[in-house]
């Protein structure tokens, strides 16, 4: 395994994870769409620009998972998603509170592409131009959709706010 692959599995392997995580609902699936994205990246690195691994990667491991999306059965029940607590991360106090779980969940239930930009900008901190790469949008939409997507939380937020 050459060095420069080995180096994006370790820098990105949580990112893909956790996108794959938000998008499937299920830890296995999940673990299974980042490893298809990885083998891709493999047969591919020589190909790709270095300088755009990161949102080359987050595209085709969130295309995997709407692919595996699709291909469930309507009626299959999707799973919660409960990210372990020893996660470290900056979101990690959060986490432990009723606020978090809440978040967490009214992240679940968002609409794509909403979910996809929330998680890619919001909890992963890509750029406005990864996001639109990822995602195949152009910069208008990008800002559009997470500004819908932000207010669809603060709505849902007003609701449960006292």
């Amino acid at each position: 395994m050459s060095r420069k692959f080995r180096k994006w599995v370790e820098e990105y392997q949580h990112q893909a994870w956790t996108l794959a995580r938000y998008l499937l609902k299920d830890p296995a699936e999940a673990e299974d769409a980042c490893q298809e994205a990885f083998v891709k990246l493999w047969k591919n690195q020589d190909a790709i620009d270095p300088d755009k691994i990161r949102p080359w990667l987050m595209k085709v491991t969130r295309n995997g998972c709407l692919d595996r999306l699709r291909r469930r059965h309507p009626t299959e029940e999707l799973q919660e998603w409960h990210e372990p607590q020893t996660v470290a991360g900056p979101m990690q106090g959060l986490h432990q509170t009723e606020l978090g779980s809440w978040l967490k969940n009214t992240i679940n239930n968002l609409k794509e592409p909403y979910r996809s930009l929330v998680v890619l900008r919001d909890v992963h901190q890509h750029s406005y131009e990864e996001v639109a790469a990822v995602l195949e949008l152009n910069m208008p939409q990008v800002k559009t959709y997470l500004h819908r997507a932000r207010k669809q939380l603060r709505e849902q937020l007003a609701e449960v706010r006292p």
